[in-house]
Formats: C-alpha cells, sequence, structure tokens
C-alpha cells in the first residue's frame, strides 16, 4: 500500500501518496536526465504532482495548468519540494 500524508503549502492542504522506486526514476530520466541534456522542470513538476497529489481534486486532475490558471508560482514549486522531501523520507 503506497505511504500517504498531508502537507500544507501556502495556507492549502494537500494530500499525497508515494510512488514506486521505478516509477519515479522514469519520472527522473525523462525529464531531470533526459539524452539530450536538457532539464524540463515543467514537465517534471506537472508529472510528479499528477502522480502524487490525490487531493485536492481539481490539483490532482490539472496538474501544473491549475497553478497557471491561478497566476501561482510560488505554491507549486514549495509543493514539489514537498513532495520530493515525502518521497525521499523515511516516515
Amino acid at each position: 500500500m503506497a505511504r500517504q500524508t498531508k502537507v500544507i503549502v501556502n495556507g492549502t492542504e494537500f494530500s499525497l501518496q508515494s510512488v514506486t522506486f521505478s516509477w519515479y526514476t522514469n519520472l527522473t530520466d525523462l525529464y531531470v536526465n533526459p539524452n539530450n541534456g536538457r532539464k524540463n522542470t515543467a514537465k517534471y513538476a506537472d508529472a510528479l504532482i499528477k502522480g502524487c497529489v490525490t487531493a485536492p481534486a481539481e490539483v490532482a486532475k490539472a496538474g501544473l495548468k491549475y497553478f497557471d490558471e491561478q497566476d501561482d508560482l510560488t505554491t507549486p514549486a514549495e509543493l514539489v519540494r514537498a513532495i520530493e522531501t515525502f518521497l525521499t523520507s523515511r516516515d
């Protein structure tokens, strides 16, 4: 069963679920360390949010598009850091 937690970022509570090691390493191979040497942070963040956030449902479904529509730069950046911390913690 996937680990779960709740985090509060900029006053909004997000429910997170863990992913498998293979899912995460495939994601980083695709967008962080691609063969062409270019990092695609937006696609990485979008996939990470869609793969790990379970609530609010609109964020889980729309990913970065949700934050783009809100003109919010801060929350997705902090949310990605919170997700990465959760995924790499042993708790």
